[in-house]
């Protein structure tokens, strides 16, 4: 342990964060994900294997990541399959005020896991602008993973590129936060093993979309 790496979150920061990582997209699958609590650390624990479901593990795992450096946590992931666990996360509290204090980008993607919704509706015939695409090319990337377009029809669909199945959920929910954040609706699937993201606008006035049971 460092000098700047004293403290560990209580028991009620914890459930607030796995709360939020309970809102994460599955895939239509029910929630593979479960969590083990130690005393300086939360493990991710898996009751299935199959890609889609490391895919929905990982997109727990970066709720998780957030929802801690959103309440000023700094998070070191330790990423390795051991039985049914497949990565620990460490949350610190750093002294150095730099360190702790949340970035803009890590609030605002906190906020959007309440509010983020999968939306398989037809969007808006309303074009998605560069900006926006750009903008969550970067949030792919910020995973080590890339957007490639497929389509364009009533928004965009784009194909999510990464090898490795955790760290592509990762990515998946980095980029439908960042698209929420943005404004834009957003449905997330499996298709022939591939994970396709569809992004547009929600057409004006449609009715709000209830949480997915979980």
């Amino acid at each position: 342990m460092t000098a700047t790496s004293v403290r560990m979150p209580d028991a009620a920061t914890v459930e607030e964060v796995l709360k939020l990582a309970s809102r994460a997209p599955a895939l239509d699958l029910v929630p593979p994900t479960r969590w083990r609590i130690g005393v300086d650390r939360v493990e991710l624990i898996t009751t299935r294997t199959d890609d889609a479901a490391l895919i929905a593990c990982g997109a727990a795992l970066h709720h998780v990541r957030i929802g801690f450096s959103a309440l000023g946590w700094s998070t070191r992931v330790h990423r390795k399959t051991e039985g049914d666990r497949l990565a620990t996360v460490f949350p610190r509290w750093d002294l150095d005020p730099a360190m702790s204090d949340p970035m803009v980008s890590e609030v605002a993607s906190a906020a959007a896991i309440s509010i983020r919704r999968a939306d398989p509706r037809p969007f808006a015939d309303q074009e998605v602008p560069v900006s926006a695409l750009t903008w969550l090319l970067q949030a792919a990337q910020a995973e080590e993973a890339s957007l490639v377009p497929v389509s364009k029809d009533r928004g965009v669909v784009m194909s999510l590129v990464m090898k490795d199945p955790l760290r592509a959920g990762e990515a998946l929910s980095s980029v439908l936060l960042a698209a929420t954040v943005w404004g834009l609706a957003s449905h997330a699937r499996m298709v022939h093993g591939n994970v396709l993201v569809r992004v547009g606008w929600p057409v004006p006035n449609s009715e709000p979309l209830p949480h997915s049971a979980r």
